[in-house]
């Protein structure tokens, strides 16, 4: 079956509510996470290399039961689009292997290796 979620076009959106904020996709294939951290850039983790933040977020959104799409029916807009209002500013999973999590800009900037001029 056809997949409409093109991996390489995933990156990081403004939070529709909060513009400090981003919904940064994640997927996570057994113990290892890949985090779409801008276009065309990734970070690879496993579960002990996983930041606290982004650990933390998916412990939460993994606790909460939701129904998810299959992986093959997950697109970008139901990767984007909010699941689940009450963790609306931590994140959801879409699938199986596809999440959301939300992070402030400062996360989102050291996970692409940037410290935004703090030392």
């Amino acid at each position: 079956m056809f997949n409409s979620l093109v991996e390489s076009n995933l990156s990081p959106i403004v939070h529709q509510y909060k513009h400090d904020l981003y919904r940064v996709p994640l997927r996570k294939k057994g113990n290892h996470y890949t985090i779409y951290v801008a276009d065309s850039y990734t970070r690879e983790f496993d579960e002990n290399t996983l930041p606290d933040e982004v650990k933390t977020k998916m412990a939460m959104i993994l606790a909460r039961y939701q129904q998810v799409l299959y992986d093959h029916e997950v697109s970008h807009l139901s990767l984007m689009a909010t699941r689940d209002n009450e963790l609306m500013d931590v994140g959801w999973r879409t699938s199986d292997s596809w999440f959301i999590v939300v992070l402030p800009h400062a996360s989102l900037m050291k996970l692409r290796g940037e410290d935004n001029g703090n030392t």
